[in-house]
């Protein structure tokens, strides 16, 4: 096996693996969103911690095909990408298309779920400050003398 095609196929496994860590992603993001309706502190560190270990995973991968990009003498960028696809024969090209546009939406929609977990640590974080009288919104219902 060529150089060429050994980075080709490092390219194919790595945007499947992708997929298949997004998908654990997104599962682990809508989990964690109901522990921390439950505030199960406990199972919140313990999906944290997978959810830093798949994104660490999934950032070195996307470092990888950056210097695949680069070895081919491309940008590192999408529309770089694109142009590698083509240099695989056709139905595997189209496959890796295929499961790169999924890739997409899955990333979009583990987007979507960390921003929603986000929004409900903030309520919480503000409720906790509100009943541990915090100090910071001690304007709004203190008697202000004019």
């Amino acid at each position: 096996m060529s150089k060429r095609e050994q980075l080709l196929k490092v390219v194919e496994q790595d945007v499947q693996l992708d997929c298949t860590d997004y998908l654990s992603l997104r599962d682990l993001m809508q989990g964690l969103y109901q522990q921390l309706l439950e505030r199960n502190s406990p199972q919140i560190d313990q999906l944290n911690a997978q959810v830093v270990t798949l994104i660490d995973q999934v950032r070195l991968r996307a470092q990888r095909r950056s210097k695949i990009l680069t070895a081919f003498a491309f940008a590192p960028d999408n529309a770089a990408l694109q142009q590698l696809f083509l240099q695989f024969p056709p139905s595997r090209g189209d496959a890796l298309r295929h499961a790169w546009a999924q890739l997409a939406q899955l990333v979009a929609q583990c987007k979507q779920l960390n921003e929603r977990n986000g929004k409900l640590l903030a309520m919480h974080n503000d409720i906790l400050s509100q009943l541990l009288g915090d100090g910071r919104d001690a304007p709004l219902y203190t008697p202000q003398f004019f």
